[in-house]
């Protein structure tokens, strides 16, 4: 197992910014060429690009207790209405409320518990246990650093329970922390490239990170104009079902241990 050490990104768990600037386009938002700005003109032009994949945000927290320090998991929630108690985004990070398109989100993190699980009998779902054994063994492989004071991580909560799992990944409840060795690198300079890339690869999109402020902004597919989006069968619609991705994480947390996907098929390292 490659234990080197991981490429840190800064914490960004709510919704990001897309690079260009958007238009409606019937009921649809789609991108111009325009950028949204100077400094994501110089994340997509000079800043390095990882993977977005198709999941649900989430992030872990080092935090200490009675028995010392230890991983708390938070879900991510949209325009939460809820009664539970929930972690606000630390501070510095990206504003709490998004909005780019005319669709404004607030959102914050709501902890999830050990032995939280859901449905009975055979559909019974142990989302809680396998997250945080999931969190465990990134730990123990030296995956996920465990710093002596806390600091959030932000990470795409993956599986068959979430989204569509475009990826194929054959677990439940799976994590893959936004950075490197889970996520590979993507390279696109200019807009013409990315149709190009978008026409040819069937994936979510990019995520770009800037390197004059460290912010990231996302390019997704999808938005596209010219109808190019992440169907590789036909290029004209959002695939339906699991397992269609071409370029995919390369690492996945599981309560197992570690998928490593090699470029055709998942493969378990087990501890």
């Amino acid at each position: 197992m490659d234990t080197q050490a991981p490429i840190k990104y800064d914490f960004n768990g709510g919704k990001l910014f897309h690079i260009f600037q958007t238009e409606s386009q019937g009921r649809n938002l789609v991108y111009t060429d325009q950028f949204l700005n100077e400094d994501a003109k110089l994340a997509f032009t000079q800043g390095k690009g990882i993977l977005k994949i198709d999941g649900e945000c989430c992030a872990i927290h080092l935090e200490e207790t009675e028995h010392g320090y230890m991983w708390r998991f938070y879900r991510r929630q949209d325009n939460y209405k809820g009664s539970e108690s929930t972690m606000p985004l630390p501070d510095g990070a990206q504003l709490d409320t998004y909005d780019q398109g005319g669709k404004p989100h607030h959102y914050c993190f709501l902890p999830m518990k050990v032995g939280y699980a859901t449905g009975k009998g055979s559909s019974r779902s142990l989302v809680g246990f396998n997250t945080y054994q999931a969190i465990s063994n990134g730990v123990k492989l030296g995956l996920i650093p465990d710093p002596n004071a806390p600091e959030w991580i932000t990470c795409e909560w993956v599986g068959t329970k979430h989204q569509k799992n475009m990826d194929g990944i054959p677990y439940e409840h799976a994590l893959v922390p936004h950075y490197e060795p889970f996520l590979p690198q993507i390279s696109a300079s200019d807009f013409e490239g990315f149709k190009a890339m978008a026409r040819e690869e069937c994936f979510e999109g990019v995520v770009f990170q800037s390197p004059v402020t460290n912010k990231r902004y996302k390019l997704r597919t999808n938005m596209m104009p010219e109808g190019i989006i992440w169907d590789c069968e036909n290029k004209k619609k959002k695939p339906s079902g699991p397992n269609v991705t071409t370029i995919r994480p390369l690492k996945v947390l599981t309560k197992d241990g570690c998928l490593t996907w090699n470029g055709s098929e998942w493969k378990l390292e087990q501890l």
